[in-house]
């Protein structure tokens, strides 16, 4: 990006002028960028179940929910934040036959990275979690749907650097301030 933005654009990232230099990128080298970071996710999650599988030796169905599956070629979908009822992370999930449909599409294929805590005093984020934690574990969802464990902030910077589109449906107007969704890609 130096060669576009200059070299203390990360320092002056603020500055308006960076920001105008970001239409003389080209499409394709913005693609590539994001393609090689959305790589690095798919990696990441697959190195972390593979380790599951070898170190914690978890069953199979939990290392195909952990996202060894996962496909960088799939449109990838992204939910990476605290689950709580007003975030509404399993509304995705209302019309399951149409996401079995759109996720499992041969030519054009979705996958879904879920990954975050519930409060340890919020019992409905609790159950929105196990919900979703389901999907991923369900054979239908071709594994596509993935529940990635032990969030953290390195899960996280992949995850927003490597999703192509960010899943953010909270009820309005619950989001406090809408932080989870400027992290988005």
């Amino acid at each position: 990006m130096d060669k576009y933005l200059g070299q203390k654009w990360l320092e002056e990232h603020d500055n308006e002028t960076v920001w105008n230099l970001i239409d003389h990128i080209p499409d394709e080298e913005l693609w590539r960028v994001h393609h090689s970071l959305k790589v690095k996710l798919i990696d990441y999650i697959r190195f972390r179940a593979r380790s599951r599988w070898v170190e914690d030796r978890a069953s199979p169905i939990n290392i195909v929910a952990g996202g060894a599956l996962l496909e960088p070629y799939a449109l990838t979908i992204g939910f990476a934040r605290r689950f709580a009822s007003y975030k509404r992370a399993d509304l995705i999930f209302s019309d399951e036959e149409r996401l079995k449909k759109i996720i499992n599409n041969r030519w054009r294929p979705v996958q879904i990275v879920f990954a975050g805590k519930a409060h340890p005093a919020d019992d409905e984020g609790k159950r929105i979690l196990q919900r979703v934690f389901n999907f991923a574990h369900d054979h239908e969802m071709g594994g596509r749907i993935a529940f990635v464990e032990d969030y953290g902030e390195l899960l996280a910077q992949y995850l927003v650097h490597g999703a192509d589109l960010w899943l953010n449906n909270p009820v309005p107007p619950m989001e406090a301030c809408g932080t989870s969704g400027m992290k988005a890609p």
